[in-house]
C-alpha cells in the first residue's frame, strides 16, 4: 500500500521516508533521504492557523501562521540543496510509488502559504505569485503521477498501493481554487478569468473526490486491515471533501459577478453544503478507527491510562509505544480544514447554525496538531543527536 503505519516496524514502507540506522546518522543521509510529505507539516500548521483567525483567536492564528511561514522557508531551503546534493534520490521519489504522491503536499503547502499571506501579512503580490507558480507546477505534475501509476509492469495490487494519501489529488485541486477564489478581488483586473480558472479546478476536484474515494473505500473493504494499516492519511478521505467546502464557500459566491454564471452561484453553494456533508459523514468513522488503532497496534495487554485517555497522545509521547512517522500530519491537515471550511459555509447565508461545530473541533485539531509537532521535534532531535531513526523513537518502556 502507498501508506505506511505509524508504528514500529523496521521492514515497513513508512521507513522509507524516514532516516534509518542503516542511512547513517549523519545530516548527509538525513537529508537525502528526506520525505516529500513534510510539506503536510506546512499545510496543517497552514491551516490550523487559518481555522483560528477565522475563529477570531489571533493569540493562536498569529503565531502559528509566522511559525508557518519560516517553516514553508526552512523546507524550500532544504528541499532545493536535497535536489542538488542528491538529484537522483530526487528523481527516484518521483518514480516511486510508495513515496511520490507526497510531492503534491507541496503544492497544497504553497497555495496555504499564499492564503496566509494574504489573510495574515495582506501581501497580495506574494500570494498571486504562489499560485501563479502552483497553477504552473500543478498539471504536469498531476499527469505523471497518473502515468507513472498506469504504466510499467510489476505494479501490486490497487488494494497494496492506494490508500488516503492517492485523495491528496483532490486537495491539491481545490486549493488551487481556494486560494485563486481570495485573489480574485484583489486582482480585478484579472478577476473573472481567475474566478473561472478557480471554478475549473473545483469542478474537476469535485468529480474526482467520486472516483478517488471509492477506490479508497474498496482498499478498506478488501481483505483485513490491521491497526498497523491505518494511517494518517486515510483521513484525506474527509480532508478532501472539507477542503472542498471551503473552496465552494469561497469560489461560489464570486459567480454573480461574472457574467452568464450568476444562474450557477446557489448551485454551487448547493453543492458545497453537500460536501460538507460528507465530510461530516466521515468524522466519527474515522475518530473511532484512529482509536481502534492506538489502542491496539503493539499494545499488549490493557493500553496505559495515558494513552486510554488521550489516544492521539501517542504520537507524541511513549518510548515503545511512540507512533509519530511523517505521515501523521495526513490527519491534522483534515481535522483543522474541517473547522475553517465549517466556518466559512456558516457564513453563507441560512448556514448561519453550522458555526457552533468548528468553536469545539477547532480546539480538539489544535491538541492533535500540538502532540504531533512534539513526534517531529523528537524525530529531528534523534537525527541531529545521531541516535537512530528519525520517524522511530521507541525502546522498550511504555
Amino acid at each position: 500500500m502507498t501508506g505506511s503505519p505509524e508504528t514500529d516496524t523496521t521492514s515497513s514502507p513508512e521507513t522509507d521516508g524516514r532516516i534509518t540506522s542503516a542511512d547513517g546518522a549523519t545530516l548527509g543521509s538525513a537529508l537525502e533521504a528526506l520525505d516529500p510529505a513534510y510539506f503536510g507539516f506546512v499545510m496543517s500548521t497552514g491551516i490550523v492557523s487559518i481555522a483560528f483567525f477565522e475563529l477570531a483567536v489571533p493569540v493562536v492564528a498569529l503565531p502559528l501562521a509566522a511559525f508557518n511561514v519560516a517553516c514553508y522557508a526552512l523546507l524550500l531551503a532544504l528541499f532545493a540543496v536535497r535536489t542538488a546534493a542528491f538529484p537522483r534520490r530526487t528523481l527516484a521519489d518521483l518514480r516511486d510509488r510508495d513515496r511520490h504522491w507526497g510531492t503534491l503536499t507541496f503544492i497544497v503547502a504553497t497555495d496555504t502559504v499564499g492564503v496566509q499571506f494574504l489573510l495574515f501579512f495582506d501581501a497580495v503580490s506574494v500570494a498571486a505569485a504562489l499560485w501563479a507558480a502552483t497553477v504552473v507546477a500543478t498539471p504536469p505534475l498531476l499527469y505523471y503521477l497518473f502515468a507513472t501509476e498506469v504504466i510499467g509492469a510489476g505494479k501490486a495490487d490497487v488494494s497494496e498501493r492506494i490508500d488516503g494519501a492517492f485523495l491528496l489529488v483532490i486537495v491539491c485541486m481545490q486549493s488551487l481554487a481556494v486560494l485563486g477564489g481570495l485573489l480574485a478581488e484583489p486582482l480585478a483586473g484579472y478577476g473573472n478569468a481567475v474566478v473561472l480558472l478557480s471554478m475549473s479546478y473545483f469542478g474537476s476536484g469535485y468529480v474526482l473526490y467520486f472516483v478517488v474515494v471509492t477506490v479508497v473505500t474498496y482498499r478498506l473493504l478488501d481483505g483485513a486491515v490491521r491497526p498497523d494499516d491505518w494511517t494518517g492519511p486515510y483521513w484525506i478521505a474527509m480532508g478532501a471533501a472539507a477542503i472542498t467546502t471551503l473552496a465552494g464557500a469561497t469560489v461560489g459566491p464570486l459567480l454573480g459577478t461574472v457574467p452568464g454564471w450568476e444562474p450557477y452561484a446557489p448551485v454551487v453553494v448547493g453543492a458545497t453544503f453537500f460536501a460538507w456533508a460528507i465530510a461530516s459523514w466521515w468524522i466519527p468513522l474515522l475518530v473511532v478507527l484512529d482509536v481502534w488503532a492506538f489502542l491496539t497496534d503493539g499494545v499488549e495487554g490493557r493500553p496505559p491510562v495515558w494513552v486510554l485517555l488521550f489516544p492521539w497522545s501517542r504520537l507524541g509521547f511513549g518510548d515503545r509505544l511512540h507512533a509519530y512517522a511523517p505521515t501523521a500530519w495526513g490527519r491534522v491537515f483534515p481535522m483543522g480544514m474541517y473547522t475553517a471550511g465549517t466556518l466559512n459555509l456558516a457564513g453563507i447565508g441560512a448556514f448561519g447554525a453550522l458555526s457552533v461545530v468548528p468553536t469545539y473541533w477547532g480546539w480538539f485539531a489544535l491538541l492533535v496538531w500540538a502532540v504531533t509537532l512534539v513526534g517531529t521535534g523528537r524525530a529531528v532531535k534523534r537525527v541531529l543527536v545521531g541516535g537512530g531513526p528519525a520517524g522511530d523513537d521507541r525502546s522498550t518502556a511504555t
